[in-house]
Formats: structure tokens, sequence, C-alpha cells
């Protein structure tokens, strides 16, 4: 695969082996928010098995999605749907013209099934559309993001004002624009054909097939077996990705790639993004190649700091709600280069030969795919080093600091644990944080009765995670006011490990959100203010009000951002400012 940039869009073209190609090229239309980043890795499997089957794949970002140009307003562009229906004609011409293709599919989930409906009916070079648990009705999927916001910010929406949710800003007009889509309205052209893999045959579903049916239109629905991994799976362990066959089979027959290409990969232009004030640049390091960045840099100037931006969760390195894209280009616009890296297994990073089809598990060890972002930026001529992550992204810089010692700035958003337990983590994570009086509470009830003599709940691990909390907790305050009376040097792993960071010199900013469950592993070790950290120099603590766990509300990111640009400049000796220099670097 390999990375392209177009229109300001950044994107992936997955290109068939010499021989073996024909004149189809498949363009992928992703979701939105939280339906994108559940298949993004999904869909990158979904491409490296069409080009292994003779065709062409583009996946891409919609303007201000991912890692493309532009915000969540849209304004300039006419609107969202304006724009985003825009960039899937851009895309098309673009793999048409970069390939050769002749004949299009145009493969769309969730919304982006929208669009690719809608594009499908407008062009004539569109010879098949696969739809992914499409939204048929604009007006129930506005719907259900305007629950969804309720619920999030606690307050009812306002008729005819903007609605914030996640890392959209979405005008009256571009809400309107977008409830108006009805897919059971495309006038799709007779000889297409269309498979639609659904999650459930409902009755917008049934209607499609049967309007598209009659206009001529070859449809076929197929199940969703076997797909699920693209909408939903675990938090924590090992996952295996979807399984195409299905899809691929129907496409194979329906859209055979006739023909065959003879050349090598077409001549790109190396993919170059330019936000305001930003150059961002793809980076492929590791062994094989077989990781993968975003390098922003500032488009002023040369920088020798450089913050490494570590994957939240399962996240994409752009972050959920954006919020590593936002963070990398207030970096630059302080003067502060940045990679928004993936972890082996996640976003563009491939895991280990063999396991591509695999997420992997969120708390794997990371610190060797640090070792390499940092081996490349050195490479490139970078000389100081801050590591940056969101919950689980926190503990593996956290991590990954301690490992090597050119991290000398820690930027660690609501960081859920220093150590990792025994069993189950997700489980741990989740019991830890509930009181005694919570289960009593819950005994009250019959159903969990019920479940407890059936066996269903585990109450071992449970009493266990109770142990272990106040047994915790009692030894922490024991050991803080031991540490502040200075009768005994620090004991735990996570005041060790500061004190270790410390005495080389590194600095550390904890930022949190106010919530109980987001700062109870810190508080365990060090008091809920912080009151441990005394004897550390070096170390800040931030808790903000209005900020969320996912950094998915714009206001409470935008102070944690402003913390951060603020800490990482702070001791941060001036840089020189000349025109840049030529760098010899790994650029993919």
């Amino acid at each position: 695969m390999t990375p392209v940039t177009f229109d300001g869009c950044f994107g992936w073209l997955h290109a068939p082996r010499v021989g073996t190609g024909g004149d189809v090229a498949v363009l992928i239309c992703p979701g939105l928010m939280q339906d994108a980043l559940l298949s993004y890795c999904s869909l990158r499997l979904l491409a490296d098995q069409l080009a292994a089957a003779g065709y062409w794949a583009l996946r891409f970002d919609y303007p201000g999605t991912g890692d493309s140009c532009g915000d969540g307003d849209m304004r300039d562009a006419g609107g969202h749907w304006a724009a985003w229906r825009r960039s899937v004609d851009v895309a098309a011409d673009w793999l048409r013209a970069a390939t050769g293709a002749r004949r299009l599919v145009l493969c769309g989930l969730r919304f982006g099934g929208s669009l690719a409906t809608v594009a499908a009916a407008e062009r004539d070079d569109v010879a098949g559309l696969a739809l992914f648990a499409p939204v048929v009705r604009g007006h129930s999927y506005m719907r259900q993001l305007f629950i969804e916001g309720q619920l999030k910010s606690g307050r009812p929406l306002v008729k005819d004002k903007d609605f914030e949710y996640r890392e959209f800003r979405f005008s009256p007009t571009a809400l309107a624009q977008m409830s108006k889509v009805d897919l059971r309205q495309a006038k799709l052209r007779p000889g297409q054909k269309v498979v639609i893999l659904a999650r459930s045959n409902a009755t917008p579903v049934q209607d499609c097939v049967r309007a598209w049916t009659a206009a001529g239109v070859g449809v076929v629905s197929l199940g969703w077996e076997g797909l699920e991994p693209m909408l939903r799976h675990g938090l924590t362990d090992e996952y295996t990705l979807p399984d195409f066959t299905g899809f691929l089979n129907w496409l194979r027959s329906a859209v055979p790639a006739a023909g065959a290409h003879t050349a090598g990969p077409p001549a790109l232009e190396p993919a170059m993004l330019r936000p305001p004030g930003c150059i961002e640049t793809p980076l492929r390091f590791g062994d094989d190649g077989r990781l993968f960045g975003m390098l922003c840099r500032p488009d002023r100037g040369v920088t020798e700091t450089v913050v490494l931006i570590c994957n939240a969760g399962r996240d994409p390195h752009y972050g959920g709600a954006r919020q590593g894209v936002a963070l990398a280009r207030r970096l630059a616009a302080g003067g502060i280069a940045s990679l928004r890296m993936d972890f082996a297994g996640l976003g563009d990073s491939l895991g280990p030969p063999g396991a591509e089809n695999v997420l992997s598990h969120i708390f794997a060890n990371r610190v060797p795919d640090i070792h390499a972002a940092l081996d490349t930026l050195e490479q490139i001529g970078f000389r100081r080093f801050a590591a940056q992550g969101l919950c689980a992204g926190a503990y593996h810089a956290f991590h990954g600091a301690l490992a090597d010692r050119r991290i000398t700035t820690l930027l660690l958003v609501n960081i859920p644990l220093f150590t990792l337990p025994g069993g189950n983590v997700l489980g741990y994570l989740e019991r830890r944080s509930l009181s005694p009086l919570h289960y009593l509470r819950k005994l009250a009830l019959r159903e969990n009765w019920v479940a407890l003599f059936q066996g269903k709940l585990g109450v071992a691990a449970t009493l266990r995670a109770q142990y272990t909390n106040a047994l915790t907790r009692l030894r922490s305050k024991a050991h803080g006011l031991a540490r502040w009376l200075r009768l005994v040097p620090v004991q735990n792993f996570a005041g060790r490990a500061l004190e270790t960071l410390a005495g080389r010199g590194a600095r550390t900013l904890f930022v949190f959100s106010p919530g109980e469950a987001e700062i109870e592993a810190f508080a365990r070790e060090f008091g809920r203010t912080g009151d441990g950290l005394r004897s550390f120099n070096e170390v800040a603590v931030r808790i903000i009000p209005g900020m969320d766990h996912d950094l998915s509300k714009v206001s409470g990111r935008y102070t944690a951002e402003t913390f951060m640009v603020e800490f990482v400049a702070e001791h941060r000796p001036p840089e020189p400012v000349y025109p840049p220099r030529h760098r010899n670097a790994a650029l993919a």
C-alpha cells in the first residue's frame, strides 16, 4: 500500500501485483466518527484483499476527517455533505487517472454507503456498488447522533443552532442536507451490480432492494456473518478482523477484474499535506517499514523538538474525535513537530508476519515500536523527544520513557494504570473503581442473585479486586505519609519510576478529567491532588473541568492541548529559524 494525497485529502492506494490486476478499481468510502474508528483496520484488510484479488483499491479520509485537511466546521467548503460528496468524485477521478482503470466499484460503510450510493447514481463509470451496514435514511442517522450528543453534553439541543458532536460542528443547513438523504430514492442505473451486507434485513433495506431491482439493477443481499468486527470488537485482547470471503466471491462474479495490467505501480508524487501552519508527510519505519506514522512539522523554520503521539486504545493514529490531529497541528503552530504513530497491529501499522488480520492487544509491549520511532526521528535530525498518550497510550508513553532515555518530556492524559494486573485487564479496570457498597446494592436485585448461582458473576475476581483495592489504598496512604515525613524512600512502582525519570531530568505532566475513574490509579499512588509528588521535581498535575475521558468535547480538549503545548515549550531552548534543510528521512 502506498500513501497518497489529492485535493487536501489523505489516502492509501493498494495495488495488485504486476500481471494480476485488471481495469477495475474499488473506491472505499469509510464511515464517520466511531464507525470510522472501529472499522479502520478492517478496511485496510479489505483493501489488501482486493489488491490480492486483482483490483486496484483506494481508501481515503474525507475533508475534515482522519488525516485530511479541513476542520470540523466545513462552512467554507459548502457544508459537510457538499464537501464529502465532492471528495468522493475527486477520489474516484484521481483513482481512474492514477491506475488507468475504466470501471469503478464504490464500496461504502455506514454513512459512507450513503455517499457511495449517491455518487453511483450520478456517475456513468460505476459498474458495482457494495454497501456494508448502510445508512438508508439520513433522518434516522442524524436522530441517533442527536440523542448521543445530548447524552454526552447533558443539554437539550437548541433548534436552528449549530450541533457540536465529537470532531464536528454541523450547521443547521448541513443537518438538513444530511437528514434528507434517503437511499430508497436513489436512481441507480440499469445494469449496475449491487450487494448489500446488512446487520439485519430491516424494512428500509428491503425497500432499497425492491426499488433498485424494479429499475433493472442487479441486487444481492448477503448476511452479516463474519463482519461484526467492522463495527464492534473487544477492547483489550487480540481480535481477529472480519472475513470478507462472501463479498469477494460476489465481486469476482459480478464485476470481474477483466484484463491484466503489466506495468508497475503508477508514478505518484510524494504524499504531502499542507494544513494551515503545517507540513505533514507519511513516515514508514521499523522492520521492513511495517510501522507507520504521520510526521507533522511547522511550515516555517526547523525544530529539533518532536512529540511522539501514541495510539489511544485501539483508535488509529489520528485519534478519537481527531484528538491526535488537533494536538499535532496545535504543536506545529507553536513551532513543535510531532509524529502521530500507530503501534504494530493498529491503524496503518502491520502486525507480525502472518498476523496482519489481527488487532493487537491494547496493552501489548510497545517499547520496541517506540524505540523504532525514536531511531527514525533521530536519523531525520530531531534531538529532543517527548511522548504523549491518552488512556492506554499514556501507559505506553510512560513505559516507553522508562525504557528509552531519549524521551525527556511526558504528557500523560487519563493514565489508567502504571502496572498491569494479572488476568483480565478490562475486568480489573472496571471492578477496581467500584466500592464495596456498590456490590452490596447489587445484591438487593433478584436477577443478580440468579446470575450469582448460575456462575455468571465473577465472585472470586470481584473479591480479589476489592481486596487489592482496599489494600492498595491503605498502603498508598501509609507510604504517602511516611514519604512526606521522610521516614521511608519511595517504594511503589509508580513512585520509583517517576524518581528514575526525574533523576534523568525528565519532566512529566499528568492531565486528568474530573471523574473519579480517570484519576483513580494516580490517586492511589500520589493522592488525588498529587500530594505524594511533593518530593519530585518537574512533575505537574492538571485536572480540567469539562474535559471528558476521550477528549471528544472540543472545549475540554482545547484546554488540555494548551497545557500540553505550553509544557513542551516551557523549557525548550530557542530554536534557530531558517529554511528547512534537507533531511535523509524514510519518508513514504
